[in-house]
């Protein structure tokens, strides 16, 4: 009885012996990560597998679960990878200690921030401060209210004084294209009285990295006070009484601003009139090119210098060559926006008559004409 009882279990090992060693070589069974022939091999490490082309040609590299790279090339990192999904559903001890939630997703490399330039003023946190690097124009919703004071002899041939005081606003409506308002320019020496209030526009047609290039325009009107001045001379196109040119007729104006970004601390600007025109009889407008060149100082001080030429008009009845000096510093705003204000201080002496009446037609300097101006901007936003 007993031996009949051995036999038959001897005879049933055997055939499921034989038959499990025949298995284990189907694509199914040498990708189940089980020992199917229970030879001690499992899958493709089974010799019953080994035939099979994605055993004999394997993965390269074997996916590392926690390095944030994709290392064995099937487009799949870390966690998101098939071949980790066991590791990755396993808690795994974190600084010695045994954690209760999922392994670590890895640290993702950081991608470097990108520089700050003038050509990414359109996210207002990218605003820069540099001056050499501000835009031609102010950014949609920037709301700006300024202050211009300027001082100059009233007749170089007298001891007057020439003091204006003017307030103005620039309104960003797009990030290319700025309006400013100049309310009635208070005259407060050598006696007190109005000047022109001014409409001014700039739009800009084309950036690159080192060029810009903007349309302005500019409409000038009395308010009904005629000129008691003789012959003041004009301020500085880029300084905001500028605007008011000429306080006893309507004077409109216009042209191309170019500002050319020589590097990181430099910047040049020119002021190119197209369109001059005096709506008064017997007169014409004074044609003005204006040019700078600005040197950043760090991101909150810069300086320069600027010239050009007056050619004559209502208000000046000989061409002259101006040329100062500026300097400024920008006060950072408490937040990334940009910054809060800024403000410059300009100086301009001598200026360089030609064929000067009295003066001889060979041209002189007249040492004794100077302009002081000084202007502040207040940066603010409407707009979130």
């Amino acid at each position: 009885m007993l031996r009949f009882l051995w036999l038959g279990l001897a005879l049933s090992v055997v055939p499921f012996s034989a038959r499990a060693q025949g298995v284990e070589n189907t694509p199914s069974l040498c990708q189940n990560g089980e020992d199917d022939d229970g030879d001690g091999l499992v899958d493709c490490a089974d010799d019953g597998c080994a035939q099979l082309i994605f055993c004999a040609t394997g993965s390269p590299t074997a996916e590392v679960c926690d390095d944030g790279d994709d290392d064995d090339g099937d487009g799949l990192v870390d966690c998101d990878d098939d071949d980790c999904r066991q590791q990755c559903s396993r808690s795994i001890a974190i600084d010695g200690q045994p954690g209760d939630r999922p392994i670590y997703q890895p640290r993702v490399r950081p991608e470097p921030e990108p520089e700050v330039g003038f050509l990414e003023h359109d996210d207002p946190r990218r605003y820069p401060t540099r001056a050499a690097l501000q835009p031609q124009t102010y950014l949609s919703g920037m709301l700006v209210p300024r202050l211009g004071f300027a001082l100059s002899p009233f007749d170089i041939f007298r001891d007057d004084h020439l003091a204006q005081l003017g307030v103005g606003l620039t309104y960003g409506i797009f990030d290319f294209w700025q309006v400013t308002v100049l309310l009635p320019v208070l005259r407060m020496a050598p006696s007190v009285d109005f000047e022109n209030p001014a409409l001014s526009t700039t739009l800009r047609i084309f950036e690159s990295e080192v060029l810009e290039l903007s349309l302005y325009a500019n409409l000038a009107w009395p308010i009904d006070r005629a000129s008691t001045l003789g012959d003041p001379e004009p301020l500085p196109t880029h300084h905001l009484l500028a605007r008011s040119r000429f306080s006893d007729v309507t004077h409109l104006d216009g042209g191309f601003l170019v500002r050319v970004h020589a590097g990181e601390w430099v910047r040049l600007d020119a002021t190119v009139p197209v369109v001059t025109a005096v709506f008064a009889d017997s007169v014409r407008g004074d044609v003005t090119i204006d040019l700078r060149a600005l040197v950043s100082l760090g991101d909150f001080a810069y300086l320069g210098a600027y010239s050009g030429i007056i050619l004559p008009g209502p208000n000046l009845d000989r061409p002259n060559v101006p040329f100062g000096f500026f300097a400024g510093a920008i006060v950072p705003g408490p937040t990334s926006r940009g910054p809060l204000m800024d403000l410059t201080l300009r100086f301009g002496w001598p200026v360089f008559y030609d064929g000067a009446p009295g003066l001889g037609s060979g041209g002189a300097v007249v040492t004794d004409f100077w302009q002081l101006t000084f202007e502040a901007r207040l940066f603010t936003f409407l707009l979130p």
